[in-house]
């Protein structure tokens, strides 16, 4: 589904019509002399598809016309676009007529009136194109914003208007901007279906997954946190349950699971039970047990940290001895360079000496006391720190103890402040069950944790399989993939119209956005290659094959492709008599032909999927050529009726 033209309508403001019908599916000529207004049309078809500003020229045309029109086909409907002219001294005007329907016919002047405006029906007909969803995502690190791909943007490729159908340097449409020329290398990737039409919404269920995945981890998490190790959270409530007599006061489970059965075995304790508990405990039992506990542990973290920094201690006096001992060891260890001697020579110079100095052999005993000293403390060091590390295992163990007493003490307290207002034992049991309830059913089941890990693996799985499919590595070589298929038909092509450089591989560079041929001495981009006729072969050949990907692909972009004055390098306007091709060389005139046999081909071969718009000085005498001219503008004919001119 896309759209092909059927008419291009001119209104004057005296209410008078003019219209230029087309065929679809076909090539189209208009051929005519100069300043007829063939160049025009283009303006025109772009104004109509909300161009910010209307390019038709000053002069017989801006002076007569008071509405532009264009009637498209998607091939099921038929749309009728009119946009109001701009007043004098303006260059746009947003109001605009629309009308839809199998069958349009084209309005009387009189029937035009601003009915929407051009925004509403652009984004009407990039529906009808099919322009879905789609969101490009700049690099990382570069600042420009996300674009979504739109109808303006898909113009680039259906537009080559006289002054960028030869362009050396530039290949797309209006590409001289930078800005234009990246939004057509961000946007390009969509339009050839590189990019995967539902990429927006993998996008958005990539999105849910990692937010799924952040929750699951956030409950795993949880649950490993309140089940490895201690009461956490259960403390509390098992004080106050005891406290109220929904558990005996001998209730002190030690682990995790057993805290949960207790607070299980309180919840489903029959209500005479607890009460015989509640009567039989005081109101400050649990608070005083809390308190006893509480002298115990401290008592016992005491120790713990006495017996604790005095093996610290004892592995520092450790250390220095064995410093002090390693310190000697390398100095007696010296005495192996000298010789020895007698007792009452100098061991350095081995000369007699008046002065009472120890023998080597003396020396020598004690490097190998002191050795045998060191050997012994690296021997008993490790098992000293083994039992340093075991303590202060201890000592943190005792201290999560008393953080669960203490938590368990200010619950007790907290709940004894809201209970001496409740009246009777009942209630305050009522409002500890509550508690309990509330903690066990917003309680992670420790059974459910397999379960969860089988969730997160397989959202996990799922994440790597869409950031696989939206990964720039994919893309690229999907990429690569159809800008190869492209480039065997630029190949082919350019040795058809006999380019340059024809009989190397050509191929369309999304980077500099040019033709480039792959010559053995290196790659010769569009502009380095000379000539006017080859640049104006690589444009053609690229606007052509990329149409011929659309329409195989069914890719939303509009089905027409319009080239004003392709022939102009070997046919200017200067040397146009009548059309006549007489007054070219045979080899120019060999080449004009082949220009538009080349193009007849391609639109028979996608027919009716293609039709191609050309405006033309040349008058090609070939049947063929004749038989797809529309209008020829010749001899006072033109785009504006001669008795439309002098209009107030």
């Amino acid at each position: 589904m896309s759209i092909q033209i059927l008419d291009i309508v001119v209104y004057s403001s005296r209410g008078e019509r003019r219209v230029l019908s087309l065929r679809p599916g076909e090539m189209n000529i208009i051929t005519g002399d100069s300043k007829t207004g063939k160049s025009a049309l283009i303006s025109i078809v772009d104004y109509c598809l909300g161009s910010s500003s209307c390019a038709v020229p000053e002069g017989a045309i801006r002076s007569n016309v008071a509405w532009y029109g264009v009637r498209f086909s998607d091939g099921a409907a038929q749309h009728f676009v009119a946009r109001r002219s701009p007043d004098p001294g303006r260059t746009t005007t947003s109001a605009a007529y629309y009308t839809v329907g199998a069958e349009v016919a084209l309005p009387e002047s009189t029937a035009l009136s601003a009915t929407t405006n051009i925004d509403s029906v652009v984004e009407r007909l990039a529906a009808i194109v099919g322009i879905g969803l789609n969101r490009h995502e700049p690099p990382d690190g570069q600042t420009r914003d996300p674009l979504s791909a739109k109808l303006r943007h898909a113009l680039a490729f259906v537009f080559q208007p006289q002054n960028e159908i030869s362009q050396p340097g530039f290949l797309f449409h209006k590409q001289s901007d930078n800005w234009v020329a990246q939004s057509i290398k961000d946007t390009l990737p969509y339009f050839l279906g590189a990019v995967d039409d539902d990429f927006v919404a993998k996008k958005a269920k990539l999105k849910e997954l990692r937010r799924e995945l952040r929750d699951r981890e956030r409950a795993l998490a949880r649950l490993e946190a309140i089940t490895g190790g201690g009461l956490g959270g259960a403390a509390p409530l098992i004080a106050e349950a005891r406290d109220v007599g929904l558990l005996p006061a001998g209730a002190a489970p030690s682990t995790w699971d057993q805290a949960i059965d207790v607070l299980r075995a309180a919840m489903a304790a029959p209500p005479e039970e607890q009460l015989v508990r509640y009567e039989e405990s005081t109101d400050q039992a649990e608070l005083a047990r809390l308190n006893d506990a509480r002298n115990q542990l401290r008592e016992q973290l005491r120790r713990q940290e006495d017996k604790f920094r005095a093996m610290r201690s004892l592995l520092a006096d450790e250390g220095g001895y064995s410093t002090e001992a390693t310190e000697q060891v390398s100095r007696l260890s010296s005495l192996s360079i000298y010789t020895s001697s007698d007792s009452g020579c100098c061991p350095l110079c081995d000369q007699p000496t008046s002065e009472q100095v120890p023998s080597s052999l003396q020396l020598q005993s004690e490097l190998n006391r002191a050795s045998a000293q060191l050997s012994r403390v690296a021997k008993h060091t490790p098992g000293l720190e083994a039992l340093v590390v075991e303590q202060e295992s201890k000592v943190a163990e005792t201290r999560r103890l008393l953080r669960e007493n203490r938590a368990a003490m200010e619950s007790l307290r907290r709940s004894d402040d809201r209970l001496v207002q409740l009246r009777d034992g009942a209630t305050r049991r009522a409002h500890v069950i509550g508690r309990i309830s509330l903690f066990l059913e917003t309680l992670p089941q420790v059974a459910d944790s397999s379960d969860l890990r089988r969730e997160i693996a397989e959202i996990q799985r799922e994440i790597e399989k869409l950031e696989a499919d939206l990964s720039d590595e994919k893309l690229q070589e999907r990429l690569d993939s159809i800008l190869s298929v492209i480039g065997r038909w630029l190949t082919e092509w350019a040795g058809r119209l006999e380019l340059e450089h024809s009989g190397n591989p050509f191929r369309l560079d999304l980077r500099r956005l040019q033709v480039v041929a792959d010559a053995e001495t290196g790659p010769i981009p569009m502009d380095r290659m000379g000539s006017g006729a080859n640049w104006l072969g690589c444009h053609l050949i690229a606007h052509l094959a990329l149409h011929t990907w659309f329409v195989r692909k069914g890719r939303p972009v509009p089905r027409f492709l319009f080239l004003d004055q392709p022939s102009q390098v070997y046919f200017p306007a200067e040397r146009d008599v009548g059309g006549s091709m007489a007054v070219l060389k045979d080899e120019d005139r060999l080449a004009v032909i082949r220009i538009f046999e080349l193009i007849r081909a391609v639109v028979a071969e996608l027919s009716p999927g293609l039709q191609v718009i050309i405006t033309e000085h040349a008058d090609v005498t070939e049947d063929w050529y004749q038989a797809a001219v529309v209008e020829r503008w010749r001899n006072g004919v033109a785009l504006i009726p001669a008795d439309w001119l002098g209009t107030p």
